[in-house]
């Protein structure tokens, strides 16, 4: 048996397969009992039905649904986000680089400024079109 864990394809296959699919496993588990311990109880739903319903400003509606359609309000506001995110990381990885290789990361962080300007003049002009982040009906 010891003869086998020696073995270079062995290793890389409990590397590989094997221990990330116990780690998947145990994961599943664990958020499972997490789950069942955080869940609410059946008497105390059916007695406060309104308890885990979400109401805008925490009010029950006096006779429509709970819930209803929203617009995507914030859709631009995501877009500008994933196109800036990506330059501030590379900002932050340059002002803590050593000076050795500061001027290749300042040609990179140019480069990602330069392709991401484009992301975000888009994510600009798409936040301020409120007609298209409206829902239909």
């Amino acid at each position: 048996m010891l003869e086998y864990l020696s073995d270079t394809l062995i290793k890389a296959a409990t590397s590989l397969v094997i221990l990330p699919v116990i780690l998947v496993v145990l994961l599943a588990v664990v958020v499972l009992f997490i789950d069942r311990i955080t869940r609410a109880r059946p008497d105390i739903v059916a007695q406060e039905k309104y308890r885990y319903e979400r109401y805008e400003a925490g009010n029950p509606p006096p006779k429509s649904e709970a819930r209803g359609k929203v617009s995507m309000q914030y859709l631009g506001y995501l877009i500008v986000f994933l196109a800036v995110e990506p330059a501030v990381v590379i900002f932050a990885i340059l002002l803590a680089a050593p000076k050795l290789v500061l001027g290749k990361l300042l040609w990179l962080y140019a480069a990602l400024v330069a392709v991401y300007a484009p992301l975000l003049v888009y994510a600009l002009r798409e936040s301020r079109r409120v007609e298209s982040w409206m829902l239909e009906g």
